[in-house]
Parts: structure tokens; C-alpha cells; sequence
């Protein structure tokens, strides 16, 4: 018996790989990667701000996730993490939104709009 578990835990150590994307569905809490936190900005004065635990986009008001998901216990997030993409989409109430950004530099990245792919640059303050 002994035998069979050990080997039941090799198997599964090494099957699992050390993949550098992930995918998590966090229940209620936001997690942007570490290279995504800050603020950042385009032309058009929208803004986005990463936090290690929320998300706040500005678009002439500023709204924060993390405070909009606390008033629904529906609420969810489920998320993809690379080195360079990251993926998210937040489910609070009857509202769900999508966002998909991609590290073009230390200093830029693109929000790729979702549904239509429509590609907008922002510079990190």
C-alpha cells in the first residue's frame, strides 16, 4: 500500500508542469500580476490603476473592483497570468466585465478591447 501511494505521488509530481501561465478563478479577490501594478495612462485621460489586491479604471469617474465585488457575494474573478498578458474577468452582480492587457515594455502596455480587439496603448506614470 505503502508502494502505491509513493508512486501515486510521483505520477503526480511529474506530471504537473511549471507552466508560466496561469488560470485562477480567485472566488471574490483580484490579483494583477506584479509587472501590471501602478498607474497607468493614455492620451485620452483614461487611466487604469493595479493594485495587488484591485483594479480601478478611470474614465472620467473612478470605479474600483474590489469595493463593487464586496457588495455582491456573487461576485468572482477569474483570471489569466503570463509574463506578458494578463486576463481577466470580473462577474459582480448582474454585470460582468472583460479585460485583456499585453506587456509591450517595462513602460507600455495594450488593452486589448473586448469584444471588438481594438488595441489602446498606455504609458505606466
Amino acid at each position: 500500500m505503502k508502494k502505491l501511494l509513493l508512486l501515486s505521488a510521483l505520477l503526480i509530481f511529474a506530471c504537473s508542469s511549471d507552466n508560466s501561465d496561469a488560470s485562477n478563478l480567485n472566488g471574490n479577490s483580484i490579483n494583477p500580476p506584479a509587472w501590471i501594478q501602478g498607474v497607468w495612462t493614455n492620451d485620452s485621460m483614461s487611466a487604469f490603476e493595479f493594485r495587488a489586491d484591485d483594479i480601478c479604471v478611470t474614465a472620467g469617474n473612478t470605479t474600483c473592483y474590489k469595493a463593487l465585488m464586496a457588495l455582491s457575494p456573487e461576485s468572482n474573478a477569474y483570471e489569466e497570468i503570463s509574463d506578458t498578458r494578463y486576463y481577466v474577468v470580473i462577474s459582480y452582480g448582474f454585470s460582468e466585465d472583460t479585460y485583456e492587457f499585453e506587456k509591450v515594455s517595462e513602460s507600455t502596455i495594450n488593452w486589448i478591447l473586448y469584444p471588438s480587439g481594438i488595441i489602446s496603448t498606455f504609458t505606466k506614470n
